[in-house]
């Protein structure tokens, strides 16, 4: 049977198509007659064959046509939410450079010594040298040993001038030394910076003199820094019996961490404004 099948596969088809091609004329006469009817059953599990493959054909086109108009709605929807969230980004960011802004603003109007704000625009690359860069320089009036401050104390002094930029030695670095006071005993100190984000806080002598959570000014009595600036708080103090003095540590209250905008004090002595 399968040898006479493949034999005349070919008049088969042909047969087959006939049918099928009869069937569609016949199925349009109102009375097909007893051959249209014949053709009709011979030719009707051909036509439902024709027709499964065709359907399911289309089926399968609609459900490519479907994916792929769902595939690019979705990658329009996944760029649709990136520019949103730079866009959220940035108003965030806008609306935190505003707050600072505004304490910027408020400590320029409540201190009556002469600044100009800077930002900041470079930093050291090493640990052992605490510095940062600044966009103002010596055509804005920078000068050697300027003060840096922020609203929240002191940053540290000027070193190095150019015509648009200048370096601050940080308060925390070792080469940084300010004369200062402590505000609750008004002992007068030194303090120093040590390598990390602390200071040391030198000529403590009486137990005393300096505690925990007291705060630090500078004294005035340097030649850099006026009278009064927030220096940071004292956090521990080692009381070393038949020692002179006793080491002392100072967390500096402006984060050094976190600099982006900051005051460049102008042509101010020891003395103050």
């Amino acid at each position: 049977m399968l040898g006479f099948l493949l034999r005349y596969r070919g008049a088969i088809i042909g047969v087959g198509l006939t049918l099928v091609a009869l069937g569609v004329l016949s199925s349009g006469r109102e009375d097909p007659g007893l051959v249209g009817r014949s053709v009709g059953l011979l030719g009707a599990p051909v036509q439902f064959a024709v027709r499964g493959i065709a359907d399911g054909l289309g089926s399968a086109v609609d459900r490519y046509v479907f994916l792929v108009n769902t595939a690019r709605e979705a990658e329009r929807l996944r760029q649709e939410v990136a520019e949103l969230k730079r866009e959220l980004l940035t108003v965030e960011e806008v609306a935190q450079e505003n707050e600072r802004l505004k304490t910027l603003l408020a400590f320029k109007e409540a201190t009556p010594l002469r600044q100009i704000p800077a930002r900041v625009v470079g930093r050291s690359a090493t640990a052992w040298v605490q510095t940062v860069v600044l966009d103002r320089g010596a055509s804005d009036g920078v000068g050697p040993d300027s003060p840096v401050v922020t609203p929240a104390g002191v940053v540290g002094r000027v070193y190095e001038v150019g015509a648009r930029a200048s370096r601050v030695l940080l308060l925390t670095d070792a080469n940084s030394a300010v004369d200062a006071i402590v505000q609750r005993t008004r002992a007068q100190v030194l303090v120093e910076g040590s390598h990390g984000s602390t200071c040391r806080v030198l000529h403590v002598a009486r137990e005393d003199e300096a505690a925990p959570g007291d705060r630090v000014v500078t004294s005035g009595l340097d030649g850099v820094f006026p009278k009064g600036l927030l220096l940071g708080e004292v956090s521990r103090v080692e009381v070393r019996p038949g020692q002179v003095f006793h080491p002392t540590v100072l967390v500096p209250s402006a984060d050094f961490s976190r600099l982006e905008e900051v005051f460049v004090i102008l042509g101010e002595g020891a003395g103050g404004p």
